[in-house]
C-alpha cells in the first residue's frame, strides 16, 4: 500500500477536526461550557482522548475554534444569501423562513447560537473580541438590502441599520420560541402531525411579523 499523499493527510485532518467540533457542539448544548469536558467530547466523537488534544491543545482552544467556525459559517451564508438579485421583501421573507426552519431541522445548531453569547466571556477577554462588532458585520448584508428597499419604496423610511436590528431581533426571538414550543409539545406527547401544523403556523407568523416591522406602507 502506497503512503498517503499530503492532500489525503490534510483531508483526514480536516475530517477529524470537524468530527471533534460537531461533538463539542452537542456536548456544549447539553452541558454548557463550564461543565463540558474534553473527555466528554472525545467520547461523543468516538475518538481517543489524546487525539482531541493533538488537534486542540485544551478545552478553551477547542471551543474558540468551534465559536469561530460557527460564526464564520453563519456570516458566509448570510453574505451569499443577500447577494442574490431578488426583490427586497422576497429576500427578507425567505431568509427569515429558512433560518426558522433550521431551528426545527437542526435544533442543536440553533441552540448553540442561542447559548454561546452567554458564555463568550469564558473564551475571550473584552479586548480580544467584540460580539457587538461581529453582529454589526453579520447584519451588514441585511442593512444594505433594507437600504435598497428604502430607495425602491418597499421598506419604510428610517435608519437601515436600526431596522436590520429590529428585523433580526424579531426573527431571533421567533427562533427561540419555535424551539421551546417544539420541546414542550413533544414532551406533552402531542402527535407529530399536530405538532407540525402548529409549528408551521407559528413559523409563518414569525416571518410575517418580522417583515411587517420594516415593510413600507
Amino acid at each position: 500500500m502506497s503512503p498517503r499523499t499530503k492532500e489525503q493527510n490534510e483531508e483526514i485532518r480536516r475530517q477529524r477536526q470537524q468530527e471533534i467540533l460537531q461533538a463539542a457542539m452537542r456536548v456544549y448544548v447539553e452541558k454548557g461550557y463550564a461543565a463540558s469536558e474534553v473527555s466528554d467530547i472525545a467520547d461523543r466523537a468516538g475518538l481517543a482522548h489524546g487525539l482531541v488534544f493533538y488537534y486542540f491543545k485544551n478545552k478553551k482552544n477547542l471551543f474558540r475554534a468551534l465559536y469561530e467556525h460557527m460564526m464564520e459559517e453563519s456570516r458566509r451564508y448570510t453574505d451569499a444569501f443577500f447577494a442574490q438579485d431578488l426583490p427586497v421583501l422576497e429576500l427578507l421573507e425567505t431568509y427569515a423562513q429558512i433560518v426558522c426552519e433550521r431551528v426545527l431541522e437542526n435544533p442543536v445548531m440553533s441552540r448553540f447560537y442561542m447559548r454561546i453569547s452567554h458564555d463568550i466571556h469564558f473564551l475571550y477577554t473584552p479586548d480580544e473580541i467584540s460580539p457587538f462588532d461581529w453582529v454589526k458585520g453579520f447584519m451588514l448584508p441585511m442593512t444594505r438590502t433594507i437600504d435598497r428597499g428604502i430607495a425602491e419604496g418597499e421598506i419604510r423610511q428610517g435608519d437601515a441599520h436600526l431596522m436590520a436590528m429590529q428585523f433580526w431581533g424579531s426573527v431571533s426571538q421567533g427562533m427561540a420560541y419555535l424551539d421551546q414550543s417544539k420541546q414542550e409539545m413533544e414532551a406533552q406527547g402531542m402527535p407529530d402531525a399536530e405538532v407540525n401544523i402548529k409549528l408551521t403556523g407559528m413559523l409563518h407568523q414569525i416571518v410575517d411579523s418580522s417583515v411587517s416591522l420594516i415593510k413600507g406602507g
